[in-house]
């Protein structure tokens, strides 16, 4: 229908209205550990860029508040986890957990920053190590999960006013960043700012890092119920271009072809 004249435009402007309010719902929802409720009118790019700051401004308000004071339990555990190693990875593995947290032991402390350089360096290794797909990658991502659960447990025993502050900003970055993903997905194949429920779905599916994406496939990922239920409701509206069923419907619109009773409607109606 949004082919048709005149009807066409009433149809393309609903749905798009519709589409907004979609996306402007669905950051909301991304935001959610963080802010109650989002500006009104922020749509596209201003919507993305309101959600980018949201997030920087909360890890920064959080991170300079926090600090890792003794290392010896820390060091303890991570120890005992690189130790029992095989051969074939340990050496990585220990390479990058030197650079990413032991080094950054100044003086016996750990600042903010340098705790979410590690959390971000060690949360992109394990999913590009997940991503390459060979059994020796899997395994160097098993190692650095388990470095990374044992630092966030001594962060946050370390930090118990923060750490469950840090915890709802990470939440918020990891659905925030499905939410980017979408509207980068939809850029590459259409001009209009936004995406369609179709693209949360797919940015939905990438997101997950867990093998065969396990977590999609059980309806458990991040955002997917929120994105499904969307999706039933407003549909993917992919165009249809060209199909006999379009130039029959601008046919019986216009009056053309056993239509003319339709020719004396308002075309918006």
């Amino acid at each position: 229908a949004d082919t048709v004249p005149l009807l066409g435009d009433a149809v393309r402007g609903a749905f798009d209205r519709a589409n907004a309010g979609f996306n402007r719902a669905t950051v909301s929802e991304a935001l959610g550990p963080l802010v109650k409720s989002i500006p009104k009118n922020l749509e596209g790019k201003q919507l993305t860029g309101y959600g980018q700051r949201v997030i920087s401004n909360a890890y920064n308000a959080t991170l300079s508040k926090m600090k890792i004071e003794n290392v010896m339990p820390l060091a303890s555990e991570m120890d005992t986890i690189t130790k029992d190693l095989a051969d074939d990875i340990a050496k990585d593995v220990k390479d990058r957990v030197s650079t990413y947290i032991t080094k950054k032991f100044k003086t016996g402390v750990m600042s903010g920053q340098d705790i979410k350089k590690a959390q971000t360096l060690l949360r992109r290794d394990i999913m590009r190590l997940r991503k390459e797909g060979s059994e020796v990658g899997a395994r160097k991502a098993d190692a650095l999960e388990d470095i990374k659960n044992v630092f966030s447990a001594e962060l946050q025993k370390q930090n118990p006013v923060q750490g469950p502050k840090l915890n709802q900003v990470d939440k918020a970055y990891g659905q925030f960043e499905i939410v980017r993903n979408a509207e980068l997905r939809r850029k590459a194949g259409a001009n209009a700012e936004g995406f369609l429920p179709g693209d949360l779905l797919q940015a939905v599916a990438k997101g997950d890092p867990t093998k065969r994406q396990s977590q999609f496939t059980a309806g458990e990922a991040r955002l997917q119920n929120f994105a499904r239920d969307a999706q039933e409701v407003m549909g993917n509206m992919t165009p249809n271009t060209g199909t006999a069923a379009r130039l029959n419907a601008t046919k019986m619109a216009t009056g053309v072809g056993g239509g003319g009773a339709l020719a004396q409607a308002d075309p918006f109606t």
